[in-house]
């Protein structure tokens, strides 16, 4: 991924001011930086959420405005920190992205929330927006990984999702992303 000299924001005050950088694949990369310096800003444009007004973001070298965006929503996928769900149960959720079941088990159980999920009331039917069976926000927010590793994009992005975790979920995934940034690339 290379983002060069990309304005983003208002022009008069902008976001992101003529910001070039590399992110190599089959990496992790992490973005840092205070409050409003622009983090969530290249993960929108990233999302195609919203545009540069100027500079080139390139994947692949591609420009990331010429991939499909049928192409595009299989490369790259994105956790925010207050995940959305459909209304659906949690397996329903999770399979959306997946036909095995079992493999939501599996990841499900390495990130450490299979246990979680199990000692709900429906367990795995659990409807994740019901009121009345409160799914926990670290839970939601864990779940909101699991889908993402099983979409298994090559492009993962996770903004302030893992540092939200608890300790012990965060352990887990942060070892999960390091076995899979042979293959893909990951940005936090």
């Amino acid at each position: 991924i290379k983002f060069i000299n990309v304005l983003y924001g208002n022009k008069k005050d902008p976001i992101l001011s003529d910001v070039s950088f590399d992110i190599p694949a089959n990496s992790i990369t992490v973005i840092t930086g205070e409050a409003g310096s622009g983090k969530t800003g290249v993960f929108d444009l990233l999302m195609k959420l919203n545009r540069q007004h100027s500079g080139d973001i390139y994947i692949d070298d591609d420009k990331y405005e010429k991939i499909s965006d049928e192409d595009y929503y299989n490369l790259v996928s994105l956790v925010r920190k207050d995940p959305n769900f459909f209304d659906l149960s949690i397996k329903d959720n999770l399979m959306l992205v997946t036909e095995s079941f079992t493999r939501v088990k599996r990841i499900c159980d390495t990130i450490g929330i299979h246990n979680d999920i199990i000692a709900l009331k429906n367990k795995y039917d659990t409807q994740i927006n019901d009121s009345t069976e409160k799914v926990s926000k670290n839970l939601k927010l864990a779940i909101a990984v699991a889908r993402t590793i099983l979409k298994d994009s090559n492009i993962m992005m996770f903004d302030e999702s893992i540092e939200t975790l608890d300790e012990i979920h965060k352990r887990n995934v942060i070892k999960m992303l390091k076995d899979l940034k042979t293959d893909h690339t990951i940005i936090i």
